[in-house]
Formats: C-alpha cells, structure tokens, sequence
C-alpha cells in the first residue's frame, strides 16, 4: 500500500513547510504529459494532496500536448475544502491547435487561466534540437517530421512581432489570462514582453536561464513589467547545465520583485513535485534568501501573474 499525503508529510521534520506555506507553483507537469509510457512521480490527484500537505495553496496544471483544463477541473472538485487551487492552462503547440487566438477563446472557456506560447512547437526550439522534440520523436516515430513542418515562429522574417501573434496576446488580454513565453527565442521573448507592456498584458518569460544569463538582458525583461520565471527542473536534470548557484546569481542580479520560482518536473528521476518546491527553496535560503524574498517569488508573484489577489 502506498503511504497517504499526511503519512508522507508527517515523516518530514517539523517546519519542514516553513517555506512553501501559501506557494503556488505555475509550472506543474501532470501524469502523464509526454506520453503514458514516460511516468513522473505520481498521479495528478496523489500529488495535490500532497502539495496540500506541505503547505501550498495551489498550481497550474501544464501539458505540452492538450490543454489541462479537464484534469485541472477534476483535481480541484475532487480537493473541495481544502482550499488547494489547481488552475487548468493550454500551450499553443500544434496538437492543441498552434498560435491562434480562437484557440485561445475555446480554452478561456473551458476555464483555462494561463496560455503558454510554443514549446517544442517553436521554431526557435526546433531550431536548437529541443529536450521535448527529442522524447517525443521516441514517442512517435513521425514526429519530426511533423514537428519540422508546423514549427511556429512568433515574428515576421524581419523581427516584428507577427500578427498572428499580437492576434494571441489580444485574445489573453480581452479574457484576462495570464501568457507565458514558452520555449521563445531571446529576441522573440523581447517582442513579445514589448507588446504585453504597450498592451497591459501580464507575462511570464519562461525559463529565460535556458537562453541568457545576461543580468542586462533579464533587467531589461522585468523593465517592461515581465516577471522572470526559475525553475528547478534544471537544476535535478543528468544533462542540466545549470545550478542553484547559477539561480541565485540571476536573482541577485535583478531582485526579488519580479521573479517567480517553479519546479518543471515530470521525470522519474526527482522526487514529486511539492519536495521539488520545497528543496528549491531550502537551498535558496542557504544562499542568503530571506523567507520573506521566498514567499514574494513563490506566493506573491505567482498570484499577481494569475491575476489573484495576494
């Protein structure tokens, strides 16, 4: 039999929570994401109660495949009273329609709260041979094909932001939602965040430590009211290039104010998704980070994202 949440947390020491007390975790992978066949490390239900039990308030529910609103649903009905939010959200790769904005309004209602852009559907991402293209050409054999052919690029051939592309952030903007970059180039990531801030839409520039680890180049993100996500899936991976350390240099560079911290995880390899958060912090903290910097980046930020009320 497998031990239950609340057998789960009580075997940590006390205060082990002390720094995931209302967090909210924007990037969360379900079971399963890629594929059946690639389990993480555990069910989507099984892991909520357990991010329950460790103090947190909430997460949105990703996939790079289909939009999560279904499961984000059943997840919240099935938590009732605990006060655990899960907020459902749909990526723009090709599967779930690609870049367009009626895509956008079918998902906003089905209760979708956040749309990420392209991952492995960007052109930018194939373009580098990215992590998720490679698992799912395992997956399915035709995929690079398919992959190669309705890759997505969010600007024209001389750098403006395609139309198609403001058509998107419009849409986000009209329903309230909250947009995140996906697996943008740099410079896409900048047109974008430059059009957000013309238009008042609120942004997440996603992972940018995969593409830059210029302080000026990730200033010049938060300058425009983009807010800069970290996440520790990274920083667990066997072939992860970066550290905690390489964290925690980026933040010093541009502050706490607008930084939100995720975990990324679906791997068999980490430990469920809340001892993430939970580790993530913990080694933050040993760097200098005070609790009260922890909780702006991984409650405050989050809900002001979402467009929820501190």
């Amino acid at each position: 039999m497998e031990p239950t949440a609340d057998l789960l947390a009580a075997a940590q020491p006390e205060g082990f929570d002390r720094l995931l007390r209302g967090a909210v975790d924007v990037h969360v992978h379900g079971q399963p994401d890629l594929s059946a066949g690639l389990p993480n490390r555990g069910a989507d239900l099984a892991v909520a109660r357990l991010a329950h039990a460790y103090g947190m308030a909430g997460w949105v529910l990703k996939s790079h495949l289909w939009a999560t609103t279904d499961r984000a649903r059943a997840v919240r009905e099935a938590m009732t009273g605990t006060g655990f939010e899960v907020y459902g959200s749909i990526t723009l790769n090709p599967p779930a329609g690609g870049l367009e904005p009626g895509v956008v309004e079918l998902a906003a209602a089905h209760g979708a709260r956040v749309v990420f852009l392209p991952t492995w559907g960007a052109a930018a991402d194939a373009a580098r041979g990215g992590y998720i293209s490679t698992l799912l050409g395992r997956v399915a054999p035709s995929f690079p094909e398919y992959a190669a052919r309705t890759a997505v690029s969010l600007c024209d051939p001389d750098g403006a932001l395609s139309g198609r592309t403001r058509a998107v952030i419009d849409a986000c903007r009209a329903l309230d939602l909250a947009l995140a970059t996906g697996h943008a180039s740099v410079e896409e990531s900048r047109a974008v965040a430059a059009y957000c801030a013309e238009v008042g839409q609120r942004l997440l520039i996603t992972h940018p430590l995969h593409y830059t680890t210029d302080p000026a180049e990730l200033r010049e993100f938060t300058d425009m009211g983009a807010y800069l996500e970290f996440c520790n899936a990274p920083l667990v991976h066997p072939d992860g290039h970066l550290s905690v350390r390489d964290v925690h240099e980026a933040l010093a560079g541009v502050g706490s104010e607008r930084a939100i911290l995720t975990t990324d995880v679906f791997s068999r390899w980490v430990p469920p998704e809340p001892e993430c958060l939970r580790m993530f912090l913990e080694q933050l903290a040993y760097l200098g980070w005070t609790a009260g910097q922890l909780a702006t980046m991984v409650s405050t930020n989050p809900r002001a994202f979402l467009g929820e009320p501190a």
